[in-house]
């Protein structure tokens, strides 16, 4: 596809032989039709689908949840869903698993993290982890009403948990999972402001929940 900014081509669309134009937000393309189509099965080409299409479901599983409200606010000539794969993509191995749950990225944004973030088990409360932190509210636009938020997966299940109380001030915070006890979760902390327009980085710790 090639990308047309100005000229006597801009703005062109429909085909004209096997030639097709058209526009896609605010950007004008051209595209050659294939005469048919390859179903191409090298190893490579069979591994490249398998990762793809495992980062593909994720972003399904989080659409609503995370990717909307969150990543299309970040999207730039790209809707968020792709802008998610995109990202997330290198997480995942060749198998279709992933491979680095620390290069998962489930938040982003301009709103800043807090610092001395620790997430561990809450030995007192069997299925419950606790996360403590430092309090940076002024730092750039963090500001002490920022709440908390969580996603966490375990075995392949999902939980984002919302509307949470827990404010960046609150410099502590005791979450119940609920995948119950005995079991090891991978847990993404993160913060947004009241209106709920920005959002931070998130952090990763695997927890062994008791």
């Amino acid at each position: 596809m090639g990308i047309i900014n100005q000229g006597i081509l801009g703005g062109v669309s429909g085909t004209a032989g096997n030639v097709v134009g058209g526009s896609w937000k605010g950007i004008n393309y051209l595209r050659v039709k294939a005469d048919h189509y390859n179903d191409a099965q090298t190893e490579g080409q069979v591994n490249q689908r398998a990762k793809f299409g495992a980062c593909v479901a994720l972003a399904k599983s989080v659409l609503d949840t995370i990717i909307k409200p969150i990543w299309d606010r970040k999207a730039v000539k790209m809707s968020g869903f792709n802008l998610f794969t995109k990202t997330n993509l290198p997480a995942f191995d060749e198998t279709g698993e992933i491979a680095d749950f620390n290069a998962l990225k489930f938040s982003v944004g301009d709103l800043p993290l807090v610092t001395n973030l620790v997430i561990e088990d809450d030995a007192a409360v069997p299925g419950g982890i606790k996360l403590t932190w430092v309090n940076n509210s002024g730092t750039g636009i963090a500001a002490a009403t920022d709440k908390l938020r969580i996603l966490a997966m375990c075995e392949g299940e999902i939980s984002v948990l919302s509307g949470t109380a827990v404010t960046r001030a609150s410099q502590a915070a005791n979450i119940l999972l609920p995948f119950g006890a005995g079991v090891s979760a991978h847990v993404y902390a993160f913060f947004e402001n009241e209106r709920k327009s920005k959002y931070s980085t998130d952090q990763h710790a695997l927890v062994a929940v008791s």
